[in-house]
């Protein structure tokens, strides 16, 4: 189930660029990769309405950040990690853009730069792994 509805997705950007029967399949995508950049922690802490209210907010602005990045760049562009090629007519030259030309990976590609901006200071994004022993863990 996507983290977003269309209404909402209006609500923050003011406008989409695609169609309302196009925006379910780009948000279930995009829902789909802030579990997996988040470790699923949003499904194993009970779902997004568990969440509190303003991480809500930010896993929504996150969401939509995704999907507007979907659309800028192409949905295909970013699920393959296919920027795609240059082409010369005549003596005007186009290469692939700054994207072709970076040095970021496929995975990389996948997720909207505002996207990690807006969650990587939350719970969400926590990179700790759990021990089985730590003497200096604080019990309250």
């Amino acid at each position: 189930m996507a983290y977003i509805t269309y209404d909402e997705y209006i609500s923050i950007y003011g406008i989409c660029p695609i169609t309302e029967e196009q925006f379910p399949v780009y948000a279930n995508i995009a829902s789909d990769l802030i579990d997996s950049a988040t470790q699923f922690r949003i499904e194993e802490w009970g779902g997004i309405s568990a969440l509190s209210p303003s991480l809500q907010k930010l896993v929504k602005k996150a969401c939509a950040a995704q999907v507007q990045y979907f659309c800028e760049l192409g949905i295909d562009t970013v699920m393959t990690g296919q920027t795609g090629q240059g082409f010369t007519v005549g003596k005007v030259s186009v290469n692939g853009g700054a994207i072709a030309n970076s040095a970021m990976t496929a995975g990389q590609l996948m997720i909207s730069p505002m996207v990690r901006i807006l969650l990587e200071q939350t719970p969400l994004m926590e990179r700790r792994v759990a021990v089985c022993y730590d003497r200096y863990r604080v019990f309250y």
